[in-house]
């Protein structure tokens, strides 16, 4: 039995904040001996190494030959390493070396200045062992990253800030919808989790006043974080009306971030929608509602009657003309199965 080819897909494209998150040592080292995979460090970016080290599982076995990147004696590399026994490897084989060309970065940085790239690196490195500290310090270290030029920096904060504070300072909320709706997919996640209320009006103008189908949409998605039943109405007149299906999709998704359970009479409604993307949506969120997997709950943990109404709604939705939705209707009728208590 051979391996299978597609073994390789199962990495994941990391951003420059979670290669620097994830990784035990940064370096840029030349290569002294390809044979042994001993490089000399040149330069610390993170960590600590000796002044040469040895690399293993540097190379995807799993690529096609020519795919592959060998150590090339002499080359300069930029590496985000792990320890690993006595040596380091790296963070994702080959996916994790760039190679160096004068002040230049080959691929996935496409051409980046090193010397970008290390300031960006540098940055990163401190911000995140500072957050790393406790939740105040954390707190004060994405307020940081949210006043910094560096893309790789904010993008930090815009990922991680929510997820790592659950309780933010009147800064930190304040920067994260300073990006509104520039980045709206991660402010309307992060309303999601902060429930910020008093950005609630900003959102129902968006909605309301946008011709941006996308901003509409994320507007809705962010208007329902934030848990103002001001505007339970202005979600429902969008998830009926609007003209554009993913509007519609988070409006409702909206909806139930705002009321729970009391928006099983909406999704319904969303699952008999034209439009598949919407009936898909609703579909998952029949089930979100439930909370079945959430150690910190916003509402009472749901009856059995009502799981068992979801549960013989999901059934009857199996039978939807779109694939796509019958599918996700059967994963969540197999999610209940698996977390109900």
């Amino acid at each position: 039995m051979t391996a299978s080819p597609t073994r390789a897909t199962e990495y994941i494209g990391l951003d420059l904040h979670h290669m620097v998150q994830f990784s035990e040592t940064i370096v840029v080292a030349r290569v002294l001996d390809a044979e042994r995979a001993t490089v000399r460090v040149e330069r610390t970016l993170k960590g600590d190494t000796p002044q040469e080290i040895t690399l293993v599982a540097y190379v995807d076995g799993f690529l096609r030959v020519e795919q592959r990147k060998p150590l090339t004696k002499g080359a300069r590399e930029l590496l985000f390493l792990n320890r690993k026994g006595n040596a380091y490897a790296p963070l994702q084989t080959q996916f994790s070396r760039f190679g160096v060309f004068g002040n230049r970065i080959g691929d996935p940085f496409r051409g980046s200045l090193l010397s970008d790239t290390i300031a960006s690196i540098e940055r990163l490195a401190k911000l995140q062992a500072r957050a790393s500290q406790s939740l105040a310090a954390a707190d004060r270290a994405f307020v940081e990253a949210f006043r910094s030029t560096d893309p790789a920096v904010l993008k930090w904060a815009l990922d991680k800030s929510y997820k790592r504070v659950k309780a933010p300072s009147d800064a930190l909320s304040d920067a994260m919808l300073a990006n509104w709706p520039e980045h709206r997919g991660e402010v309307a996640n992060a309303m999601l989790v902060w429930r910020f209320r008093r950005a609630a009006p900003v959102f129902a103008k968006s909605l309301a006043d946008s011709a941006d189908g996308d901003v509409r949409a994320y507007a809705a998605m962010a208007l329902g974080g934030t848990g103002d039943t001001t505007y339970l109405e202005l979600l429902r007149r969008v998830s009926s009306s609007d003209a554009y299906a993913l509007a519609r999709a988070l409006a409702y998704s909206g909806i139930m971030s705002m009321i729970g359970p009391d928006a099983f009479a909406d999704l319904r409604r969303g699952a008999a929608d034209s439009h598949e993307r919407v009936r898909s949506q609703a579909v998952v969120d029949l089930y979100n509602m439930l909370e079945l997997e959430e150690s910190e709950r916003l509402w009472p943990p749901a009856p059995d009657s009502l799981i068992d109404e979801v549960v013989t709604f999901l059934q009857g939705m199996q039978s939807d003309p779109a694939r796509y939705v019958a599918l996700n209707a059967k994963s969540m009728l197999a999610n209940i199965a698996r977390h109900r208590k």
